[in-house]
């Protein structure tokens, strides 16, 4: 399979197939996604006993009963505004209404959120690659720290052709463990150091979190806020400190940065267990902006947020759903021995820690791709990919820390907004490829 980090992967694909350039690029960038349609392809279910666990895609099934009957109860089609052009392209009136009041009752904005500042798109996927697309001229960058989500290497690269300029902490001074990510100081320090590679490369623009506006503000560089797991905040009694969700519409920003180059995006997708509806939101008042980048499944979350009631009970038992199956996750983790972040308290996944199923006995204990050798760094990333192989093989899908661009080889996203019945299955299966791999040991350059 051709390197995706090879800058010549693009024109390889495009010569060998007679098409652009531009399409090679994405072919490239798509080839990540294989995994993801082959276990959507048989999905396990009770009646289905040997199909995938898929415990590598942030989705939440918590709550689909109840997004089911709401739909069945409340799905009306209107044809004047379903089957025809619609509302125009910043999306239903009815949305944005129904979306400025849920952001002024659950996000706590310091200034109300005005519907008009406000555009609809298809998920938030759809509002980062228009975001990319309208900020960034070609061969510009959007700074992200690490790790990240990997569909941004596609959003960002894919249409409007700009770069990821990665935000690192492992290298910076006084780094001690993942608790300083959220740490403001370290943020600044990382996006400093980022800012400055950029410059030396030629690259500008950025995204950070909350507590660098100010930084973004002195830079001119655009902020944008993904707030997607706004509502997936749930109770971790053993979290040490835990960091309750603030949104960026509640700080007082205005001697720190441009109103204009501020920008929220949220979604359906995880608060509302609804991957699969597509419906993104974009949050901001630059207008030059709102220009450039701008259905009943608008009207049915329309529908669920104008019902405050059913809304706030829907998210109350989500919450304590994804308690629930946190705390049913991490206690199987701890009474097989299996290491993880422990301090989480918000979105669907745990990181596991399985670097001790990747190294043997006298083998390197450092797995930070900033220390290993580039033999050993292409080594150990091996490993990590056949143990990713190993559970797909087994019935489960576990996702690689690297594909989410993690400093460190080894840790595995391990999503459990799952069922109890499917979750249960998939950690045993994990256990059973970790048992067998741990035994097996390894050989370098070899796959067993």
């Amino acid at each position: 399979m051709t390197d995706r980090s090879d800058p010549t992967a693009a024109e390889e694909v495009a010569s060998s197939f007679h098409i652009s350039e531009r399409a090679g690029h994405n072919y490239v960038h798509m080839r990540q996604w294989e995994f993801f349609e082959k276990s959507l392809a048989n999905p396990w279910t009770s009646d289905c006993p040997e199909g995938v666990v898929n415990l590598s895609v942030a989705e939440n099934s918590l709550m689909h009963k109840e997004v089911v009957e709401f739909i069945s109860k409340n799905l009306a089609v209107d044809p004047v505004h379903h089957l025809t052009y619609g509302s125009g392209p910043k999306g239903s009136p009815r949305l944005r209404k129904a979306l400025a009041a849920f952001l002024n009752s659950h996000f706590q904005p310091r200034e109300q959120v005005q519907h008009e500042d406000i555009l609809i798109l298809a998920g938030v996927t759809s509002v980062i690659d228009s975001l990319a697309w309208a900020i960034c001229n070609e061969g510009e960058g959007i700074i992200v720290p690490y790790p990240f989500y990997l569909g941004f290497a596609v959003d960002i690269p894919t249409r409007a052709r700009a770069v990821i300029v990665p935000a690192l902490f492992q290298t910076l001074e006084d780094y001690k463990g993942f608790d300083d990510v959220f740490d403001p100081q370290m943020n600044i320090k990382s996006l400093e150091k980022a800012l400055t590679e950029a410059k030396e490369k030629g690259i500008k623009s950025a995204e950070a979190v909350k507590e660098i506006a100010s930084f973004c503000g002195q830079h001119e560089l655009h902020l944008i806020s993904d707030e997607i797991y706004a509502n997936s905040v749930f109770e971790n009694p053993r979290a040490s400190a835990p960091v309750p969700f603030t949104s960026i519409l509640t700080l007082d920003l205005a001697d720190r940065i441009d109103s204009q180059l501020v920008h929220v995006a949220y979604g359906a997708s995880k608060d509302f267990c609804a991957n699969g509806l597509r419906l993104g939101m974009l949050h901001t008042r630059n207008q030059g902006l709102q220009a450039a980048v701008a259905g009943t499944r608008q009207d049915i979350w329309a529908k669920m947020l104008e019902n405050e009631e059913y809304t706030g009970g829907f998210l109350a038992k989500n919450q304590r759903g994804l308690a629930e199956q946190y705390a049913f996750a991490t206690q199987f983790l701890d009474e097989l021995g299996i290491p993880y972040y422990r301090n989480s308290n918000a979105g669907m996944f745990i990181w596991v820690d399985l670097r001790k199923y990747m190294t043997g006995e006298g083998e390197v204990a450092n797995l930070s791709v900033h220390h290993l050798t580039p033999q050993d760094n292409e080594e150990y990333r091996r490993r990590e990919g056949e143990i990713g192989a190993r559970f797909f093989a087994n019935g489960v899908g576990i996702a690689m820390g690297s594909n989410f661009c993690t400093e460190e080889l080894g840790w595995f996203r391990l999503t459990f907004s799952v069922s109890r019945e499917a979750l249960e299955v998939g950690l045993q299966r994990m256990w059973k490829v970790l048992q067998a791999t741990k035994q097996a040991g390894w050989k370098p350059g070899s796959d067993q």
